[in-house]
């Protein structure tokens, strides 16, 4: 039987499918907390704009009570009013009955609070829970909370998780007879299998948008690699194509369906996770634990055997 009857018949005797399946192991547990991270992050980033508009406050309202004060004298006051913190940027706008916002820190999640523009009073925040939230999740999607080097991490990462999906289609083909069976979930199998039909069903069906959320990540982070091995394309079509790519890993088209999809689709990699977690134990590290422990126990008992039997020999 030559390599292709092998494959087509049983894969799993072919050297590189279990090459492929170690590779897939290992890499799916190195990368599994970084998956977990991303993906529920970015389950949650889906809804950036909504979730923004929903927590954004109502501008706050003042009393005019004579000149307004100037930019300068604003920030001076807010200085005064939060003495630790780094006044970045005060905004006016061109309502007179409306509050300034003065922002505390340069990180997109940092406070603002309101400033009455006449007085200089601290208002209360202008960045509620809610909405630092919102910010805190997007930032822990594109960057890991890391700046530049997280969003390094991110681009390697979704190289990584393309690696990982590739070989996770290439271990999944279970042979020519039993290839339907592993589309579905069977019911009434034991734990074990049940756990096995549920990481393979679902690699299976999420294996196209899962790969394409890896490279459409790791092309929005890294873009270089991207346009020399596309050169031939012209820029404005680079251009385009950008902004669909953009589209495509965020859901921002197709409106609210869309959304919910990419919010259910995005819990699959954590599913994933967990699944072959399971099975990893099952198979490695469990295995190893009980023969680690088994070898306490008999180097325990080894130790107690030799007195004892001393004792019986002396009679006592």
């Amino acid at each position: 039987m030559n390599t292709w009857d092998k494959w087509v018949k049983r894969p799993q005797t072919i050297w590189f499918r279990r090459l492929f399946f170690q590779v897939h192991l290992w890499s799916g547990i190195g990368l599994g907390v970084y998956i977990l991270v991303v993906c529920l992050s970015g389950s949650a980033a889906v809804f950036n704009n909504e979730l923004y508009v929903t927590f954004l406050p109502a501008p706050k309202m003042v009393e005019i009570t004579g000149p307004l004060l100037s930019r300068t004298e604003l920030k001076a006051a807010a200085q005064l009013a939060h003495p630790h913190s780094m006044i970045t940027r005060v905004n006016i706008w061109r309502d007179p009955r409306e509050a300034a916002v003065v922002s505390l820190g340069a990180a997109t999640y940092a406070d603002q609070r309101f400033v009455n523009p006449y007085t200089g009073q601290d208002l209360g925040t202008a960045r509620p829970f809610g909405l630092r939230m919102v910010s805190f999740i997007s930032q822990l999607h594109m960057n890991l909370l890391m700046g530049y080097s997280g969003r390094l991490i991110n681009g390697v990462g979704g190289f990584l998780v393309g690696i990982l999906s590739i070989t996770g289609m290439v271990i999944w083909w279970p042979g020519i007879r039993r290839w339907r069976s592993s589309l579905t979930v069977r019911r009434n199998a034991n734990p074990k299998r049940l756990n096995w039909d549920l990481h393979n069903t679902i690699g299976f069906w999420t294996f196209a948008i899962v790969f394409m959320w890896a490279i459409t990540g790791a092309y929005l982070v890294l873009p270089k690699p991207f346009d020399k091995a596309l050169s031939f394309i012209p820029p404005a079509a680079r251009l385009i194509n950008i902004g669909i790519l953009r589209a495509a890993h965020v859901g921002n088209f197709g409106g609210w369906p869309v959304k919910i999809l990419w919010l259910v689709f995005g819990l699959a990699p954590p599913v994933l996770f967990i699944t072959g977690f399971i099975m990893w134990w099952q198979r490695v590290l469990g295995p190893w634990v009980r023969n680690q422990s088994a070898a306490r126990s008999r180097a325990m008992s080894a130790g107690f055997s030799g007195p004892r039997q001393t004792f019986e020999a002396d009679g006592i």
